[in-house]
């Protein structure tokens, strides 16, 4: 059984902390387009954020803000 490519995703930008669409592809083996799917999913879940620059676009899990 394959594991979650969401996941492996998450434990990614866990450990590397921000990184673009292009290396995600190939550190988990995904195809690109795969890749953005599933980031796609991660932004609207609200898991992970998205930053750019110019076309150079990198994810990182979002930040909770703890209110006081």
């Amino acid at each position: 059984m394959r594991e979650d490519p969401r996941k492996k995703i998450i434990e990614l930008l866990e450990r590397y902390g921000e990184l673009n669409v292009t290396r995600i592809a190939r550190m988990t083996g995904l195809g690109y387009r795969v890749a953005v799917r599933y980031l796609r999913e991660l932004l609207e879940q609200g898991i992970v954020e998205e930053r750019r620059y110019g076309r150079l676009r990198l994810f990182r899990l979002r930040t909770r803000s703890t209110s006081l």
